[in-house]
């Protein structure tokens, strides 16, 4: 069967598993993000409110403006100068039925129940590598395309970076949704 493992790089990847959260923060682990601020580090957080990725050094990728990121609080690079290492997620798919192409892809944040409807009190960005700007991904109407693999392989790796920024007070939510064709 088909499958998607998702990873937060750093210094050695976390994978985020089906019961993880990718915990964007304002500094170090559980620290909120200020109001139209977007997030200075990222984390895997358990179902039990622990840092799972304390000891990997995790990649963030911090909008800066429509062209630029900073990457792990470094000065800000061109989007379209960022590589594969500088992406926060890094995720995976399998085919599972040998070598396969993809197309189609699609990324987005979503309200974590209608896949149409942006999370609510938040801005969510993503891009990748190579792409001239970042795209703001609230909802399936507003999808980031992602580049087709032409070539067939077994495996296929798609990089992103990705930043969010409160717009409003309170706790914020939302999940993130990968979809494409394989053949």
């Amino acid at each position: 069967m088909a499958s998607f493992t998702h990873y937060l790089q750093g210094a050695t990847p976390t994978e985020i598993s089906a019961t993880d959260k990718l915990w964007l923060a304002g500094g170090a682990f559980a620290t909120k993000i200020t109001v139209d601020d977007y997030n200075t580090s990222t984390h895997v957080k358990t179902d039990a409110d622990a840092d799972k990725s304390s000891a990997n050094t995790p990649r963030n990728n911090m909008f800066v403006a429509a062209g630029t990121v900073s990457v792990d609080g470094n000065t800000a690079i061109n989007v379209a100068d960022a590589t594969t290492a500088n992406c926060t997620l890094k995720i995976t798919f399998d085919g599972d039925a040998g070598d396969v192409e993809t197309e189609n892809g699609k990324f987005y944040a979503y309200d974590g129940t209608t896949p149409a409807t942006a999370p609510t009190g938040m801005t969510v960005q993503a891009a990748e590598p190579g792409n001239a700007e970042w795209k703001a991904v609230g909802g399936s109407a507003a999808a980031l395309d992602l580049g087709d693999n032409s070539s067939a392989a077994a495996t296929h790796d798609f990089y992103l970076l990705v930043s969010a920024k409160p717009t409003a007070v309170g706790e914020k939510s939302g999940k993130y949704w990968i979809e494409l064709d394989y053949f």
